[in-house]
């Protein structure tokens, strides 16, 4: 009875290996159904085997057998039973062994990406470009305007002050960010004046609790100013508000033909950051007037970056 012992293991293997693909195929985000048809069908799948099988090497084996046996049919029932048991553990053995692997795989990558991204971070924050420009605005200001200038020294020093304090913090409330970003508009608004306009619209109150990435809001205004022209007669608008769970920031388009470095790599920092932080993609849309930039706020006070 050793052949029919091993044939009878190979051809269950092969039975529960097939149907398990079956399974994963066709229940890919249903475990319960997953498993009540996987265990279901590969125990009845072992003991159809085991009935097939028996009769046949009883026949080659010149052993008498009836049907009524009842010993005989809890031989059977045991050997199917612990058969399909056996190979189960070892299926299933596999697959920790695998999603083990692969969880360690994920968060290999995902640990590498936020190394990435912390590093792109770092590189955009209060870049000399940016000091260069508000030191001779001071100056512009100063010689203009003393109390003008004081008050920007004054805007300047809250701005450096929040950029240090968040600078080790991967996010904040969207209260913060949005004061951060506004004590930044503000300065941008007594270099360009009537040049630059600007407002904030947040319907619920509530949401300015919410998370988000640090550096999430500024740098998209930035952005604006950067890569675009604009006079008195042509003012730049950008106006940040909040969509739903969304807040949007967008822009008036009137592109600079020989301008800045590309906008690309910072909204390429920004969408890692934000997948990485809430798995949600950023939302970008330019329809040639308009150009905006949105992403999910997170509401779980529990969330951790």
């Amino acid at each position: 009875m050793t052949l029919k012992s091993f044939f009878y293991i190979l051809l269950v293997t092969f039975s529960l290996s097939a149907i398990l693909e079956l399974c994963v195929v066709k229940f890919p985000n249903d475990i319960f159904k997953f498993r009540l048809w996987r265990y279901g069908a590969s125990f009845c799948s072992s003991i159809i085997l085991e009935m097939l099988l028996w009769p046949f090497f009883a026949y080659m084996a010149d052993i008498s057998w009836r049907h009524d046996d009842l010993e005989l049919i809890a031989t059977f029932l045991t050997e199917a039973l612990f058969v399909a048991t056996l190979v189960l553990l070892l299926q299933d053995f596999a697959i920790l062994r695998l999603a083990k692997t692969k969880a360690e795989m994920e968060n290999s990558k995902l640990q590498l990406r936020t190394a990435e991204a912390e590093n792109l971070l770092l590189k955009q924050q209060i870049h000399p470009h940016f000091l260069f420009n508000s030191l001779n605005t001071l100056k512009a200001l100063y010689k203009k305007d003393l109390t003008l200038g004081e008050h920007y020294l004054i805007q300047l020093a809250g701005f450096l002050r929040a950029a240090v304090s968040l600078n080790d913090s991967m996010i904040t409330t969207l209260e913060e960010e949005l004061d951060f970003c506004q004590n930044y508009l503000e300065m941008q608004k007594m270099r360009f004046g009537e040049a630059l306009e600007w407002d904030i619209k947040i319907n619920d109150p509530e949401m300015l609790k919410s998370t988000v990435p640090t550096f999430s809001l500024q740098p998209l205004a930035e952005n604006a100013i950067k890569h675009n022209r604009f006079t008195k007669q042509q003012p730049l608008h950008i106006k940040i508000e909040q969509k739903g769970d969304y807040i949007s920031v967008s822009n008036t388009i009137n592109l600079k033909e020989a301008g800045e470095t590309s906008l690309k790599s910072g909204l390429a920092n920004l969408a890692e950051r934000c997948l990485i932080w809430s798995g949600n993609e950023i939302i970008i849309n330019n329809d040639g007037i308009t150009f905006s930039v949105s992403f999910k706020v997170n509401t779980d006070e529990n969330h951790n970056y």
